[in-house]
């Protein structure tokens, strides 16, 4: 028998006997096969670890599958042995996840399962697990019967998001006028509040202007029909937290903006009025804020306190230590060891300042809040360099207030400054209505809201005037920058009319390229800032002259401004907008060919009961609906604009650019040899004591002497 084939063959069978060869198969090797046997062994492996017989019944298998077409044996890999300790760490972190509805976590649950079942050991407990569950779960909100006086209750995670949500229900007082104040509260602790101060009394001439929709509720049915809506879960808590915004003594009245996406958190956003008292106040510390700021640089710099030289200092003493101790005036004469901390120049930049509370851009106020188990956060108002800087950069919101917006060119702001210019932006651009459902005011509107009371005798010649205007024709405000008023003599239309965007104006003010609702002229403000630094620089030299030449200073003065004023007003030409009942079909863009998208909720359903949405494409996100009497626009996006390709950032500039030179500006030079340094310094040596020589016969000699003596040098 061949020794390829036989050797170290193994043959196993169902039965307990073994077979082997015989020892008269292996012929005798030379002595030099034996020691060439070794080498043959370490490169071809063993037959026996490879093939193997098993004989059932009268089959015979004999499996190779381990070997390759040139008889080679696969190298199998070993896989590693895996880390119990950090396969069981990661199973126990995923089962120690909280939820965000109830608190709780799957392992803490199982805990607690699991030792009730051992302390108890019901029978067939898998036969009624599900319900085991439930009650191990309920009676974590339950005290025990026998609880000892002296025991300390744990309080569970559950019943802290329990108590969160319950807080965040609660109104200060209810409906019928109950006060809710009065009883205890979850730990037995007397919260009693003040219905007067929390209580909010609008005046009757108030109630004419409260024109939001607050039932969120209400409006959550019509977004589900639409196809877009909030969650259920959080709708409630919704309608909760603005009813406690409502109750602020501040809040005139509020509606539900929308809510915008954030990479950690997103925000609410609500929509509120102010009242008058309120806006009054703010509108006094605003405008004493724009006039400090509006003021030129010189007269600021004379309102602040002088400060400390920029010599004195720990590290910069004026000569000796202990410098504290001597008063301002003797430092200012001091001359100090080293020089003075160079400082920066100041430039004069004034930005455009912004609209005043309840006008423009900052009419209404807006809150936010990331949890509607939180407090309200009311943003900040806008500024034209926000809105015009916004426009140029893309950024997605992160949820913190507070981050920094890092872009280029850079926002003069955080991320709550940057929040308000979008809701600023999209309310301008996506609130809608159909035509007619809105109105302007009337003058006398307007004296009413702003709380200007009238004589009598003024009310009856407004009565008069009245009567002799035609009906249905009034005193309306053709200014842009209004507040709207519902239309009570709006009359529904089909929704057949309706579906198109020529039936559909804006409601809200448009934004100019100045980033202002109203255009503000920078080069007659530039003027009468130079007209008051020169009239306060003359004050200063004025003040020993008499009041005669005064007055014919201020004379002269008035006749020049009037020449000026004439002269700018006919150079500066003021940016013009769409008007604030523009038809939507004049919306144009490069990027998006139609900006609108109409549709109706149902081709199927009867007509009486279809709703018409119109939807954003310049801003994705924005949408309107109408049914019957009732028009609503909302947000639900991320705050971005729509482009075909991407914005058009706006690139850093060429680092050449940035310092403009010529050829000339640069020389080549080569550097001075030794002989050349030497004759320098003797020179500048010489020139030294030259003048420490003049210094000192300056007092013994004459001047003509002097001369004399050193012509010749």
């Amino acid at each position: 028998m061949d020794k390829d084939s036989c050797q170290n063959f193994s043959l196993n069978s169902t039965s307990s006997s073994q077979f082997a060869l015989p020892p008269a198969c292996i012929p005798k090797c030379k002595k030099e096969d034996t020691d060439e046997k070794p080498v043959e062994e370490s490169t071809s492996p063993h037959c026996s670890n490879i093939i193997t017989s098993t004989s059932s019944s009268s089959t015979t298998t004999i499996s190779i599958g381990a070997f390759d077409s040139q008889c080679n044996v696969h190298k199998s890999t070993v896989p590693e042995a895996p880390n119990v300790g950090y396969e069981l760490n990661v199973a126990k972190s995923i089962m120690q996840q909280y939820s965000t509805l109830s608190g709780d976590n799957l392992f803490d649950h199982l805990s607690d399962i699991i030792k009730r079942v051992i302390d108890e050991r019901p029978p067939n407990v898998i036969d009624f697990f599900e319900e085991f569950s439930r009650n191990v779960r309920e009676q974590k909100f339950h005290l025990p019967e026998r609880f000892p006086p002296n025991g300390v209750f744990e309080e569970v995670r559950t019943f802290r998001v329990a108590k969160m949500i319950l807080q965040s229900m609660k109104l200060p007082y209810s409906i019928e006028g109950d006060d809710l104040g009065e009883a205890e509260d979850l730990y037995g602790e007397d919260t009693k509040t003040n219905d007067e101060e929390l209580r909010i009394v609008l005046d009757d001439s108030m109630r004419l202007f409260v024109s939001f929709n607050e039932r969120v509720q209400q409006l959550q049915f019509y977004w589900n029909q639409c196809g877009f809506s909030i969650c259920n879960d959080d709708i409630f808590q919704l309608a909760s937290a603005m009813n406690r915004l409502q109750t602020h003594s501040s809040i005139m009245q509020c509606r539900f903006w929308g809510c915008i996406n954030g990479l950690k958190a997103s925000y609410y956003i609500v929509e509120a009025s102010l009242t008058r008292e309120e806006m009054a106040t703010r509108l006094v510390m605003m405008q004493e804020e724009m006039k400090e700021k509006q003021l030129p640089l010189k007269m600021r710099k004379d309102k602040e306190e002088k400060k400390l030289p920029p010599h004195i200092g720990p590290e910069l003493t004026p000569g000796i230590y202990g410098w504290e101790d001597f008063p301002a005036e003797e430092l200012e004469k001091m001359k100090p060891k080293a020089l003075d901390v160079p400082l920066v120049e100041e430039i004069e930049f004034y930005d455009i300042p912004p609209e005043l509370i309840g006008l423009g851009c900052n009419r209404y106020s807006y809150f936010v809040v990331n949890s509607l188990f939180d407090d309200w956060i009311e943003l900040p108002i806008v500024t034209p360099r926000q809105i015009v800087v916004s426009r140029e950069i893309k950024k997605f919101l992160t949820g913190d207030l507070e981050a920094d917006v890092t872009s280029y060119p850079c926002f003069p702001g955080k991320e709550k400054h940057y929040l308000r210019a979008m809701i600023g932006r999209i309310t301008a651009g996506t609130y809608i209505a159909p035509m007619g459902y809105y109105r302007r005011m009337t003058k006398k509107e307007q004296r009413m809201y702003d709380g200007d009371d009238m004589d009598e005798g003024e009310e009856e010649e407004e009565e008069e005037e009245e009567e002799d205007i035609n009906e249905g024709e009034e005193d309306i405000i053709e200014d842009n920058d209004v507040m709207l008023l519902k239309n009570e003599k709006y009359e529904v239309e089909p929704l057949g009319s309706l579906a198109t965007p020529v039936a559909w104006v804006h409601v809200r003010s448009n934004i100019l390229n100045q980033g202002r609702v109203v255009w503000y002229d920078e080069e007659k403000a530039q003027k009468e800032r130079e007209k008051a630094l020169a009239l306060y620089l003359k004050m200063l030299q004025l003040e020993e002259m008499g009041e005669e030449e005064e007055e014919e200073a201020e004379e002269e003065e008035d006749e020049e401004e009037g020449e000026e004023e004439g002269m700018i007003e006919g150079f500066n030409q003021p940016e013009v907008g769409p008007s604030i009942l523009s038809s939507c079909a004049n919306d144009m863009n490069r990027e998006v060919p139609v900006p609108w998208l109409v549709r109706l909720t149902s081709k199927y359903t009867n007509q009486k009961e279809r709703m018409l949405v119109m939807q954003s494409n310049i801003w994705p996100g924005a949408h309107t609906f109408i049914f019957e009497n009732t028009c609503e626009s909302i947000y639900l996006g991320w705050g971005h604009k729509q482009y075909a390709r991407n914005i058009p950032f706006k690139h850093l500039p060429m680092v050449q650019d940035e310092y403009p030179h010529d050829e000339e500006d640069f020389i080549e030079a080569s550097d001075p040899t030794v002989e050349e340094e030497a004759a320098y310094r003797a020179w500048l040596l010489r020139k030294q004591q030259k003048a420490a020589y003049i210094a000192e016969d300056m007092e013994d000699y004459e001047d003509d002497e002097f001369n004399d003596q050193y012509d010749d040098d």
